[in-house]
């Protein structure tokens, strides 16, 4: 295997897991600096340049370039990745959508001699999207689909939106 080709499959690694020490919103994309100890190999430290969202696959995806450089326990440079386009799919995102919020006072009820008092009621159903969530995922799908923006395509265009004005 090339070491560059090496390096980046490292550095996609960490960025997943990755302590993000800062974040900069420099004029052509979002620069999230990465530092990552791998315990037994050595230190990554770099960059990600996230420059734009895109649907790839059907997955929301961050795409853009990292540099950094690997140095193992010695402190010896390992090698370097200079300006290495990158795409992240955007998975595993999890949330949670309301589905039916329904609140009623007390109610009383006198129907030919006979007397029903119902205490009030708090109805609160939520689903919860995840990996996995089928019903929970569906729910949320079917409860945004009248949203204007509950598009994958939307939601990276409105991304992309954001990233330019920054």
């Amino acid at each position: 295997m090339k070491l560059k080709f090496k390096i980046a499959v490292v550095a996609l690694f960490l960025l997943m897991a990755s302590s993000y020490v800062h974040a900069a919103q420099p004029s052509g994309g979002i620069v999230t600096g990465i530092v990552q100890t791998i315990p037994g190999v050595g230190t990554f430290t770099g960059a990600l340049t996230t420059t734009s969202f895109q649907i790839i696959n059907g997955a929301l995806s961050a795409v853009g370039t990292i540099t950094g450089t690997l140095t193992n326990t010695t402190g010896q440079v390992i090698g370097t990745l200079s300006n290495a386009p990158i795409t992240i799919p955007l998975t595993g995102l999890t949330g949670s959508c309301p589905i039916l919020s329904l609140h009623t006072g007390q109610i009383t009820l006198s129907l030919l001699g006979l007397n029903v008092v119902l205490s009030p009621i708090d109805l609160v159903i939520t689903a919860q999207a995840a990996p996995g969530n089928l019903l929970g995922n569906l729910l949320c799908a079917v409860a945004h689909l009248l949203d204007s923006n509950g598009s994958l395509t939307s939601i990276a265009t409105l991304l992309n939106q954001i990233l330019a004005a920054l």
